[in-house]
């Protein structure tokens, strides 16, 4: 299974998103089209949802001038509306207020709706075989997106250089890490109090600002300072041996952190917050085990880590296909499979990211330093 491309991109914003659109365009328009059939199976007509992108373009801009202008690089060199490309950049807001519809319909619909199914993990120095802090996840997403994601690399003087995971079309990395050893991993959630706020600072305008920050605490800042259109969990951890997961709901967060052993994961379902109602366990019922189960199987080579090791653990299979290594569930149609669409694992103290496209179980990791 080949892995995903590498761009190397420059630091200048617009620039960075050009290049970054002119050498993604074909992608790009396949990701706008998959996610305009995905809004649709849920409800969110492709007028309205391209509606929306002409009022999140704006809006973004206000909240990071430098995201709006790499997002109307990405624009220019793609060919595609600017409206279009904040579309895509809102894409998290959108599809998780469809999730949020079919959780509250799911005694109606059955279960087994949601693409989602991100299994992340967290790894403490005295976990691992070379005593290093790693984080990692399975990304489990809409099977298109298979082939239509990248790694892009980019070096800067006035911010952190950073090599990071995204799709097509989207300027946020959702996995990555920075030159300072601060890297992030994300999973979805979603609460009953989602879409109170429809406008707040999007979720991957926050991913972008997290690979800015120079230190943990200024890493952290984008995800606890303002609140959110809906629920997410970011997984942040930095070199020499600190993770924090936060989840975050939209008017607060809670944390959780490794245990005495040194290991985190989480999945898609709230844990710290009792008093928040947790919805993606209605129409992904797998959420509640594939965490703990992950805990189990790394725990099982505790002091001995490393990608080999924990390559095996994300290609487990039980409960296929809702399993760790996530394989598309055949019975529902082709805009609602979901899929693990890649695996990635991070280096925090080498700044190294690994990252396959589709199932780790299928093929080897590429390998993306930081420094070439």
């Amino acid at each position: 299974m080949p892995t995903p491309p590498l761009l190397d991109l420059p630091a200048e914003p617009y620039e960075r998103g050009r290049r970054h659109g002119a050498a993604m365009a074909a992608l790009i328009r396949d990701n706008v089209e998959t996610y305009l059939d995905r809004f649709a199976s849920g409800g969110l007509g492709r007028a309205e949802a391209l509606a929306l992108g002409e009022e999140w373009a704006p809006r973004i801009e206000r909240y990071h001038a430098g995201y709006h202008e790499e997002m109307r690089g990405v624009a220019d060199g793609s060919d595609l509306p600017l409206a279009t490309i904040a579309m895509l950049n809102a894409r998290y807001e959108l599809i998780y207020g469809v999730f949020g519809t079919e959780a509250h319909g799911a005694p109606d619909r059955g279960i087994g709706q949601e693409p989602d199914g991100c299994t992340s993990f967290g790894l403490m120095p005295e976990a691992t075989r070379e005593r290093i802090t790693m984080i990692g996840q399975n990304w489990d997403w809409l099977a298109r997106i298979v082939g239509h994601a990248f790694v892009m690399r980019v070096r800067r003087t006035d911010e952190p250089s950073f090599v990071g995971f995204t799709e097509a079309g989207i300027v946020g990395c959702k996995m990555g890490v920075n030159e300072h050893g601060i890297g992030l991993c994300v999973n979805g959630l979603v609460s009953d109090r989602d879409g109170q706020s429809p406008f707040e600072k999007p979720f991957h305008v926050r991913c972008k600002e997290i690979l800015d920050g120079r230190t943990l605490d200024k890493a952290i800042l984008p995800v606890v300072q303002t609140d959110r259109v809906g629920s997410a969990n970011f997984l942040l951890g930095q070199a020499g041996g600190e993770i924090i997961d936060i989840e975050a709901a939209p008017h607060r967060c809670a944390y959780l952190y490794p245990d005495a052993d040194g290991v985190i994961t989480h999945a898609n379902h709230f844990e710290a917050m009792p008093d928040v109602r947790s919805q993606m366990e209605r129409i992904g019922p797998h959420t509640l085990y594939r965490a703990v189960r992950l805990r189990r199987l790394l725990k099982r080579d505790l002091g001995r880590l490393d990608i080999a090791r924990i390559k095996a653990a994300l290609s487990d299979g039980f409960g296929h296909p809702g399993a760790i290594c996530r394989y598309p569930d055949e019975t529902l149609p082709e805009a609602r499979r979901g899929v693990t669409a890649a695996s990635i694992v991070i280096d925090l103290d080498r700044r190294i990211l690994y990252a396959t496209d589709g199932q780790p179980d299928r093929g080897d990791y590429g390998v993306y330093p930081l420094e070439a």
